[in-house]
């Protein structure tokens, strides 16, 4: 496998070196007109520029696919995308919040109401966080995936780029459908559509979904206990009215219920069975004893960059717990110490009876009006209202034990409105406009605590409560002029304030566990906190001025910044584009929802800027039997947003939103689709990525020491960034034959790689080999028949068919290292039908 996959890396780099004699040939000596596409064409037509235009005449990097492309490979949804988009990464972050990374870029953060790197869209319509994404999946027309900055005509938070769901629509006379699957793991899903007219001028589309089943993993330590099972419901119902011939309104209703299991991680170990040789061990009284010297070492040296001052003591309170009188303490010290490290994919671990069903749920309410000024001007209104509702429990530890458990609760609502006014002649497309968006979110959860090393036998539950607002205004303007026939100059540039506040509060809610310690230890004057009160202090204890806020603290942050794009293109006659672009995009900063023991540890991290150069070209062959694309890219980021780690005096290294100073990602992509005989395609694309930390890295900008997921701290530069793969790439290939005159066979299948990644910040001297993603390949199949005419179809598949277990991320809290693993093998049936 391992030699297969470098072929595929050298071949695909070398088709790159080899694009610009191949554009050379793609022009012919004489002017002509360009050539239709064939039936066969890759070139679909994209909305990048908030426009219709075809992909093959924009000058960015897209990747688009129709939702038959998308049925096929088994995409339903942005976990998916890897399948269809190198350099696309999907992983989860502690809370079970999505993560998405593009080219590198992404957010790692576990805050319901961060502000994406990689933002999505449904019809140009946001989905403002990631945890708004419920119902992408539901009745899709196709997906794009923009790469690269798209602040100029996208919004501050799309550095990494933007995933666009362009749904069904109304149509104008009546149609029907309905897709149903059935497998592995009793998961079915059903969903349907009907669209059609309602009166003159007057349609309507409604689509629902229901998924139902799935429980894939199982409990160690109880067999019969198993996780995982999926209970949505979706709809949508879209009206489009058109009132006058200039005048069009289309008004969306989207809806969903989310009844799932949380993901399980699985227990991947604990240094609190680390001795420094086999005669300490054997005398530790700790049945679970394991020897590595370096790191035991590295743990205990007061001079060492992984010296934990409490890790001694906190080894002896647990084992010493192993002991206890108290039968529930002896068995969360042995879960603590002894749950076993599994690599099969189904294995995981949690407290009984703490997970199941979320009551998550969410709605929006969107709507556009598009008004013909003239034949060339328009002027479009769009407005949306959502609201994500979050109640679920996340198990932290990866064991039986409490040592990290945690209920979660909030909701997170958003209002968005843009006014744009656009031009369209034949020489030039310009867009005007203005946007606003107002984000309110609040994120509440428990910490219970019983079996954390760190107790002090004392702590059993707090209580952390975060609300935060954030207010953006923009103004921005985008045109595209052609200078000749073939040449076109573009030019953007977007003006954004943001107004940000937040409040925190951690509290005690008994007023008889951390409210004691705080008050009577960690105050320079003893107090009394009582139950809800806010323990964090502000001050020093060494300097005698240490004192608990008892009320939430406050913060807020003012940040305005200026957004651009410049750029070229080229399309020579026979259909070959080359492009150029510059453009600087920025992030907004962000207030990370941790529970902290000191005040000034609540500080946000500033806005991320990145200036992105890119060239590319995107040819099609053969009257497009064949397309190849490729793309050359430096991204050089000032003060890029990454989830890094604080020490806290009581509750150890934090996860806290940080800025690197200054880092860079550079890249390569090649894309090649090809059709050369009649019914099969093939495809194929890959990404080469290069990151690294250029500056010094090792405090944050209030002077607290920068810590890596393994518990080093010291100078992070040369470091690669977290969730970046140095090479990615899928493969997809597809063949139908005829077998009568109503009815067709095919057969297919796709692979999917990415290669080794780390999840959090490492170099030579500050070591996280606990914290690496090794590389894997996930191989997919599908078989089945078809009508003629497109109306039913039926196909079996299979998703991951070498059963491969892989890990997408690792990650500690407190005590215990945890991983979550992709799904093994699974196996099904789906049935499709359009009417």
């Amino acid at each position: 496998m391992n030699r297969t996959i470098f072929a595929t890396r050298v071949s695909v780099l070398a088709l790159m070196a080899s694009a610009a004699p191949a554009l050379a040939q793609a022009a012919p000596a004489a002017p002509q007109p360009p050539a239709a596409p064939a039936a066969n064409s890759a070139d679909i037509i994209v909305t990048a520029n908030k426009r219709e235009q075809s992909v093959n005449s924009v000058g960015l990097t897209i990747t688009a696919a129709s939702s038959e492309e998308l049925s096929n490979r088994g995409i339903s949804g942005p976990a998916d995308l890897a399948k269809l988009v190198p350099g696309f990464t999907f992983t989860q972050s502690i809370y079970s919040t999505p993560v998405f990374t593009l080219r590198g870029i992404g957010l790692y953060d576990a805050t319901f109401g961060a502000a994406p790197s990689v933002s999505v869209y449904t019809d140009q319509i946001p989905r403002n966080v990631p945890v708004m994404s419920d119902g992408l999946d539901l009745d899709i027309e196709r997906v794009e995936v923009l790469k690269g900055p798209q602040g100029t005509l996208f919004g501050q938070s799309s550095t990494g780029g933007a995933i666009n769901y362009i749904v069904g629509k109304p149509t104008a006379d009546f149609a029907a459908g309905f897709d149903a699957s059935y497998e592995r793991f009793n998961r079915a899903e059903l969903s349907g559509f009907v669209s059609g007219p309602l009166a003159d001028g007057i349609r309507a589309r409604l689509a629902v979904k229901g998924v139902s089943g799935g429980a894939w993993q199982r409990s160690l330590s109880r067999p019969n206990d198993e996780n995982g099972d999926q209970r949505k419901f979706m709809g949508r119902f879209t009206l489009d009215i058109q009132p006058t011939e200039r005048l069009k309104i289309e008004l969306m209703a989207t809806g969903s219920r989310d009844r799932s299991d949380p993901l399980a991680p699985q227990y991947a170990g604990t240094t609190l069975n680390l001795y420094p040789d086999q005669a300490a061990a054997a005398a530790s009284g700790n049945p679970y004893a394991q020897v590595d010297a370096q790191r035991y070492a590295d743990l205990t040296t007061p001079t060492s960059a992984g010296y934990d001052a409490s890790f001694l003591g906190r080894q002896s309170v647990v084992v010493g717990r192993l002991s206890s009188a108290n039968p529930a303490t002896a068995a969360g010290a042995n879960a603590l110490l002894g749950t076993p490290v599994s690599s099969r994919a189904r294995d995981a671990e949690w407290t009984q009876g703490f997970l199941g069903r979320s009551h998550n749920s969410y709605y929006q309410l969107a709507g556009r009006a598009d008004l013909d000024l003239s034949d060339t001007l328009k002027l479009t209104y769009i407005a949306a209202l959502a609201k994500q509702k979050l109640d679920y429990n996340q198990d932290l530890d990866g064991t039986a034990a409490q040592v990290v458990d945690v209920p979660l609760f909030g909701d997170v609502r958003s209002f968005n409105q843009e006014l744009r006014l656009s031009l369209d002649t034949d020489s030039f497309n310009g867009i005007v406009g203005a946007s606003y968006d107002n984000l309110r979110t609040s994120q509440n959860n428990f910490f219970y605590l019983g079996d954390y090393s760190a107790n002090a036998d004392l702590i059993s539950v707090t209580l952390n409560e975060f609300d935060s607002r954030m207010r953006s205004y923009g103004l921005f303007a985008n045109g595209e002029y052609k200078v000749t026939p073939q040449l076109t100059v573009q030019g953007g540039i977007r003006y954004t304030k943001n107004k940000q506040e937040a409040s925190y509060c951690y509290s005690d809610p008994t007023g008889a566990g951390a409210a004691v310690l705080f008050g009577a230890a960690l105050n320079s004057v003893p107090i009394t906190i009582a139950a809800g009160q806010c323990f964090p202090t502000t001050g020093d204890l060494l300097l005698g001025t240490a004192k608990s806020t008892l009320t939430p603290v406050n913060q807020s942050l003012t940040e305005d910044n200026i957004s651009f794009r410049v750029g070229a293109n080229y399309k020579f006659d026979g259909g070959a584009l080359i492009y150029a672009t510059v453009s600087q995009g920025y992030k907004a900063g962000i207030f990370s929802a941790i529970g902290a023991s000191r005040a000034n540890q609540y500080s946000p991290a500033t806005q991320e800027k990145v200036i992105a150069y890119e060239g590319g070209f995107k040819a099609p062959f053969a009257n497009g039997a064949l397309q190849f694309n490729g793309a050359a890219f430096y991204y050089d980021y000032s003060n890029k947003q990454v989830r890094g780690r604080v020490q806290d005096t009581i509750f150890g290294l934090l996860e806290k939103m940080l800025n690197v100073p200054k880092s860079y990602v550079f890249g390569l992509e090649g894309e090649l689709v090809a059709r050369p005989a009649q019914g099969l395609r093939l495809s194929a694309g890959a990404t080469y990525l290069k990151s690294k930390v250029k500056s010094d890295y090792s405090a944050t900008a209030d002077g607290f020491a920068v810590y890596n997921a393994a518990g080093y701290t010291g100078n992070f530069k040369g470091s690669e960034l977290p969730y970046t793969p140095k090479f990615s790439a899928n493969v997809d290939a597809q063949y139908s034959v005829p077998v009568s005159d109503s009815l067709e066979a095919f057969l297919g299948g796709g692979l999917t790689y990415q290669s080794k990644q780390n999840t959090t910040f490492h170099n030579a001297g500050l070591p996280a080999d606990d914290f690496t993603i090794n590389g894997y390949a996930l191989l997919d199949v599908r078989a089945g028949v078809s009508s003629s005419d497109g109306r039913w179809r039926a196909s079996l598949y299979g998703r991951n068919i070498t059963n491969k277990s892989y890990v997408t991320a690792v990650s500690t809290y407190l005590d215990t290292l945890i991983r979550y693993r992709g799904k093994p093998t699974v196996y099904g049936l789906s049935l499709s039908y359009k009417y």
